[in-house]
């Protein structure tokens, strides 16, 4: 019997790990510029999808407040545009560009959406694969970047985190045996100037 409880708990700590486990291995990639090891750990079409579904309503509530300021300065392309938008967003280049360089990939995002630059111009650098170089952790910057991180649900996961001073959201979804990204939800106020 107390062999079933120790497994049972030894099971259930593997469980409530393993999503950090792959939240980490992301960000190892991530800070490496691991293209390859960066595909590994997203759902490519559920990320791109829900991407495009995020950009859309970002780019509607634009044109909503400019019709409402009768500033006719956006057009049906805008919407157009963000198939463009989210199509160099959502790629494992797109998302090492964002982590590792995030001021500048917001600046050009709200170029976008200021009309100062065209979607199909924005610039995602060309990274190289870095090696990893240990650090201790920050755990005062962690408790203040970190919003969120836990299960939503038993097979998904969330972690909302604050960069430049924004609040972007990542969900991670059990598929077989594997944590995968499946969503990074970009705040609204990225279109504030």
């Amino acid at each position: 019997m107390r062999n079933i409880f120790i497994a049972l708990f030894f099971s259930a700590v593997v469980f409530f790990l393993w999503p950090y486990i792959a939240l980490f291995n992301l960000y190892v990639q991530l800070k490496t510029s691991d293209m390859a090891g960066v595909k590994k750990c997203v759902d490519w079409s559920s990320f791109e999808r829900k991407m495009q579904a995020n950009i859309d309503n970002l780019l509607r509530a634009k044109l909503k407040e400019s019709l409402n300021k009768e500033e006719i300065s956006y057009s049906f392309d805008s919407m157009i545009a963000s198939k463009q938008i989210g199509s160099k967003i959502a790629t494992p280049e797109g998302l090492i560009y964002l982590f590792n360089q995030p001021n500048k990939f917001i600046q050009q995002f709200r170029q976008i959406f200021t009309n100062t630059l065209p979607a199909e111009n924005i610039n995602i650098p060309a990274s190289k694969k870095k090696t990893l170089k240990p650090e201790g952790p920050n755990f005062q910057d962690l408790f203040e970047r970190i919003k969120y991180v836990f299960f939503t649900e038993p097979e998904e996961f969330r972690l909302i985190f604050n960069e430049a001073g924004l609040s972007f959201t990542m969900d991670w979804q059990l598929q077989g045996l594997f944590w995968k990204l499946v969503r990074l939800k970009i705040p609204a106020k990225i279109i504030q100037s």
